[in-house]
């Protein structure tokens, strides 16, 4: 005789009682990793240690720049130049995150427990600094590409005439948006000349994805996320050398003072991450602590890139 629902797991037919004690779903023991964007250009630019006493600001000086020396003739009195140097500031705040999660995640056997919680608290270090590096690129006061248009090969070869002419010299760092980067290798498609018989540009054609993307023109390519878009529609990349753009971490294993060691699940400097426990809710919950600030150290060595976000 057909058994009638023997599927359902509902009240009644189908339910633990009428089945020998089964259910609609088990978790598997396998977490994976849903799909987001992990790219870190922190290597792409300048760190400084974080050396500021009673402030939240520190002022970083660069040096006066060397002057060609003059002739003044026998007898001549040579009058002293000044000494000139300039500076840029890096002001540092609190970055943090926090997961929670009920006890009865670990009672009832759930597959994420608080090690996950903190090593994914720790992977968004990276992400935060991307994003502020990436928040910086539209104060470069020279742009490259035209709003509303699609990145074209052309556009990059403007960015690193503009750093020529502003005296960069060194390898580059490019940094543009998925859909800006789509557009660069749509372009680089249909490149004659010279360019379309380098290997570095076969590479190129070849490439898809976010991350590092390899080195094209004497740039390193990196693809991200992060790269903001404007009021109007385009897409703010990033075209610098080293020394454009630097960042400080403040030591944050002062706080440790305020922790309970008992509480201290990491502290690594530059991250504190601290369990707080809420009896009276039955919740666990981790909290990321960092102290960072990013600036542009110096405007002529950085271009802004310019293109549409319509893909």
């Amino acid at each position: 005789m057909a058994v009638a629902n023997a599927l359902a797991y509902g009240p009644g037919a189908g339910t633990l009682e009428t089945m020998g004690g089964a259910v609609a779903e088990v978790l598997a023991a396998e977490v994976l990793q849903q799909l987001y964007d992990p790219t870190d250009i922190r290597s792409t630019i300048t760190r400084l240690p974080w050396t500021s006493q009673g402030s939240d600001t520190m002022s970083v000086t660069q040096d006066a720049i060397p002057g060609a020396f003059t002739a003044p003739g026998q007898n001549t009195t040579l009058a002293a130049s000044a000494y000139t140097t300039t500076h840029f500031d890096i002001t540092v705040a609190a970055w943090r995150r926090a997961y929670a999660i009920d006890d009865l995640i670990p009672v009832a056997g759930g597959a994420i427990d608080i090690d996950r919680m903190v090593a994914n608290l720790m992977e968004g270090v990276a992400l935060t600094m991307t994003d502020q590096i990436a928040a910086v690129f539209p104060t470069f006061t020279t742009v490259a590409g035209t709003a509303l248009v699609p990145l074209s090969v052309d556009d990059i070869y403007d960015g690193m005439f503009a750093l020529t002419s502003q005296l960069n010299t060194g390898k580059a760092t490019l940094v543009l948006h998925p859909i800006q980067y789509n557009d660069f290798i749509s372009s680089l498609r249909s490149e004659t000349g010279a360019a379309q018989f380098l290997p570095a540009t076969a590479v190129q054609l070849g490439q898809y994805g976010v991350g590092y993307r390899g080195a094209w023109m004497n740039l390193d390519i990196f693809v991200s996320d992060s790269v903001g878009v404007n009021g109007a529609g385009s897409y703010q990349g990033g075209l610098y050398t080293p020394g454009a753009i630097a960042y400080s971490m403040a030591n944050v294993a002062g706080m440790g003072v305020h922790v309970p060691a008992a509480n201290m699940l990491v502290n690594a400097g530059d991250l504190i991450v601290e369990l707080d426990r809420t009896a009276a809710d039955g919740i666990t919950s981790a909290f990321a602590t960092m102290f960072m600030g990013v600036s542009i150290a110096e405007n002529a060595r950085g271009v802004e890139v310019l293109s549409t976000a319509t893909p």
